[in-house]
């Protein structure tokens, strides 16, 4: 312990203390805390004060808190809603990937012309933040109506097409590494094959043991223990660590323990390890790496406004929506937040986005997540009952 740092102790009792403070405050003029913690990382590092700096320690940390949160986006996804309500969700979320992912690859080529830097962006851009969407729509009270409930759907839809596309993407970068195109698929095969067997035939099973020999206070460890074991899984088979957590989420969530793990990952996981990784975002934001020309982060965030709320409205439009109600689907799925940040910050460790690919993904995410709540506020006070 000797060469341990131990003024990374002051560091984290600043950030958590801060983080609390600021997330408590950002509820009450109703902003996304996410956004919060990200402004203090921004503010404490490099970039601010100097106060702070994405060490390894804090680096490893934060990794956790990706795949906490991931696991918890698993957690949450009901498969039964989705197949019972998710109909007119199909197309909104399916264009809404599809026209952002186009816009997003085409136009970080023509600066970079870097195919697999480009499909990164496509796939950011893809990306949707179910919390943001939800808090929204609570808090103008319109969370049960028809779009907002094709919002929510679609957003979902959107996480997993998100999770898989970036399972591709990441995969496909590790070709060059001496793998053949089919090795790679055979090898993502082979890990949905094995989390599938041991998603349906083994850890109920254990889940259920453990409650009949009265130790259920373990089912928290138990669970985390699967976090790691699939997020390792996913990694060692050439796909992102994230992915391996939200399918082990996906699993858990179908079980009768559903709840018990959800309240104490919940816990665990944002008292700690999450607000540590949103904050670790804003320490590697680093003002003077940014080179990228104002056109570029200018196009970047406008391109990402517009592939979402036309793709989506279009989606919207074909599902038999009127005019009003797809523009506010559209809306209601600009906001970008922890899945798009975190394939950044997954991508950007493993040398396959640049700094300034990066920086843009952080300013896009906090603009997505300010003005849809403005613009849906919009939309249902000054069109209450109309459409065309």
């Amino acid at each position: 312990m000797e060469h341990f740092n131990y003024r990374i102790l002051l560091v984290l009792s600043v950030i958590l203390f801060l983080g609390k403070f600021l997330e408590m405050i950002s509820r009450k003029i109703k902003m996304p805390p996410v956004i919060a913690l990200i402004m203090l990382g921004i503010v404490l590092g490099p970039s601010g004060l100097k106060f702070a700096t994405s060490e390894t320690l804090i680096k490893g940390i934060a990794n956790i808190g990706a795949l906490f949160l991931l696991f918890e986006a698993g957690l949450e996804t009901d498969i039964k809603r989705i197949k019972t309500d998710s109909k007119v969700a199909i197309l909104p979320a399916s264009i809404g990937v599809i026209l952002p992912l186009i816009l997003g690859f085409f136009f970080n080529y023509f600066f970079t012309h870097n195919v697999m830097q480009s499909l990164i962006i496509g796939v950011i851009f893809t990306a949707t933040s179910v919390s943001i969407s939800v808090i929204t729509l609570m808090e103008i009270g319109k969370m049960s109506t028809l779009e907002g409930r094709t919002i929510v759907n679609a957003a979902i839809l959107d996480d997993i097409f998100g999770i898989l596309l970036l399972s591709v993407v990441f995969g496909l970068a590790g070709v060059g590494d001496g793998g053949t195109t089919l090795l790679l698929f055979g090898k993502m095969i082979l890990f949905f094959l094995i989390i599938i067997v041991i998603g349906i035939f083994i850890i109920k099973n254990i889940f259920r043991n453990l409650e009949k020999l009265k130790i259920s206070d373990t089912f928290l460890t138990i669970a985390i223990s699967f976090i790691f074991l699939y997020s390792w899984m996913a990694e060692f088979s050439g796909l992102a660590a994230i992915t391996g957590a939200y399918f082990a989420g996906l699993f858990l969530g179908q079980t009768d323990y559903k709840e018990k793990i959800h309240h104490g990952i919940s816990v665990v996981g944002k008292s700690f390890f999450i607000d540590i990784f949103f904050v670790s975002i804003g320490l590697e934001f680093i003002l003077s790496d940014i080179k990228a020309s104002p056109v570029y982060l200018t196009g970047f965030i406008i391109l990402a406004l517009i592939g979402k709320f036309f793709g989506c409205g279009i989606g919207a439009r074909l599902s038999s929506f009127d005019l009003i109600k797809s523009a506010r689907i559209g809306i209601g799925m600009i906001p970008r937040g922890e899945v798009g940040i975190i394939i950044a910050s997954m991508a950007i460790q493993k040398g396959m986005i640049s700094a300034d690919g990066f920086s843009a993904t952080i300013l896009m995410v906090v603009v997505t997540a300010i003005i849809p709540p403005i613009l849906l506020r919009y939309s249902y006070e000054k069109f209450k009952d109309k459409s065309f």
